[in-house]
């Protein structure tokens, strides 16, 4: 994204933002922040790299940029391990990822950014340890086809690929080259 001039952003809940989070901190993972593992935008590791502290941002400043209309073209958004469903934190941890979810999508779908064509794609990194087993991903925008199904077989790999493709990013990287991608999913996709 950096070198197609794309701007970005990562809104990574429980870090401080005034380092480049390479490190855990409170329920902060950095193996739930992919920014974090790539040299150009680290500075080959750096905690220092203003370049990383000026894209990987608090998930606080999130609401606060949506509703100056300050957000980036693409936005990674990873809640902290008690809310992304991880740990249970005290309690149920899908009720209360539910609950995160509940209080947090209202504000993005809500924004401008969001209803002048935006997308927002909620994804789950793992099953419940069945090999194989369905991954969930919700698609979310005001171009969704309503209650549509279909028996296309996607993957985490669709996901990148339709990435690519709506900021025309080539070529495709790793397993993107042969997955499907997500449009059939839209009435309008780049």
């Amino acid at each position: 994204m950096t070198t197609a001039l794309i701007p970005w952003r990562s809104y990574q809940e429980d870090i401080a933002g005034d380092v480049c989070p390479l490190t855990g901190t409170g329920s902060y993972a950095p193996k739930h922040n992919p920014m974090v593992f790539f040299d150009d935008v680290t500075d080959a590791r750096s905690a220092t790299s203003a370049y990383c502290i000026q894209h990987v941002r608090p998930y606080a400043e999130l609401a606060r940029d949506l509703d100056a209309d300050d957000v980036a073209a693409y936005n990674f958004i990873t809640p902290n391990l008690c809310d992304d469903m991880h740990d249970s934190c005290g309690g149920d941890s899908i009720a209360h990822g539910d609950a995160w979810l509940a209080r947090e999508v209202p504000t993005i779908m809500a924004s401008k950014a969001y209803k002048d064509g935006g997308a927002l794609f909620i994804v789950w990194d793992e099953n419940e340890g069945t090999p194989g087993g369905a991954i969930g991903l919700i698609a979310m925008s005001p171009f969704v086809k309503a209650g549509y199904a279909n028996s296309i077989s996607y993957t985490h790999s669709s996901l990148l690929r339709s990435v690519q493709d709506v900021f025309a990013l080539q070529p495709y990287m790793r397993n993107a080259v042969d997955a499907n991608g997500l449009n059939d999913l839209f009435t309008r996709f780049p």
